[in-house]
């Protein structure tokens, strides 16, 4: 329950950070979702259940303090939250270079779902061109955050991924 809190607040951090700042500083084609990371780490890191508690409430507070349409984040957070989940149960997520390569099919994935889901309840066609094309230029800048994030705080984001048990074996999550 602890580690829910500290990254709640951490989100809380970033969606000020992503809401405020980063808007008076980049162009929107260059602003990383710094949200997606911690989405990332959650599914690579913590437990399924309170994990995806965190991430509705993540996506639930991103559409409070910047979203129009209520439930996008919701939704396109919870889909991402479960690719990674079901990503990391298989490969080993100890990798660096793996990492990187999720994260790179993360924002491709929530760039798409969030194109998909506002051109279904948007009147505007060109909402689609405008959301796809903003794709390459989000990655980089949101592969820009991970690699500084890396550096700064390389034990958050690469250890603690995987356990073993008695016969050391290795799992993820709660032994059953």
């Amino acid at each position: 329950m602890r580690h829910c809190l500290v990254y709640i607040a951490i989100a809380i951090v970033f969606l000020l950070l992503q809401g405020t700042f980063l808007p008076l500083m980049l162009t929107p084609q260059w602003r990383p979702n710094i949200i997606l990371i911690l989405v990332l780490i959650l599914g690579v890191r913590e437990k399924p259940l309170p994990a995806m508690m965190t991430v509705l409430l993540i996506g639930a507070l991103q559409d409070s303090l910047g979203g129009t349409t209520v439930g996008l984040h919701i939704s396109v957070c919870l889909a991402v939250f479960i690719l990674t989940r079901l990503t990391a149960e298989r490969l080993n997520v100890e990798s660096p270079a793996l990492l990187v390569l999720m994260l790179i099919g993360a924002n491709l994935t929530y760039g798409l779902l969030v194109a998909f889901i506002m051109t279904t309840f948007a009147e505007m066609g060109t909402i689609l061109y405008l959301l796809v094309t903003a794709l390459p230029q989000q990655t980089l800048s949101t592969l820009f955050v991970f690699f500084v994030l890396m550096v700064l705080l390389p034990g958050w984001l690469l250890s603690g991924t995987t356990q073993t048990d008695k016969n050391g074996r290795l799992y993820r999550g709660e032994q059953s």
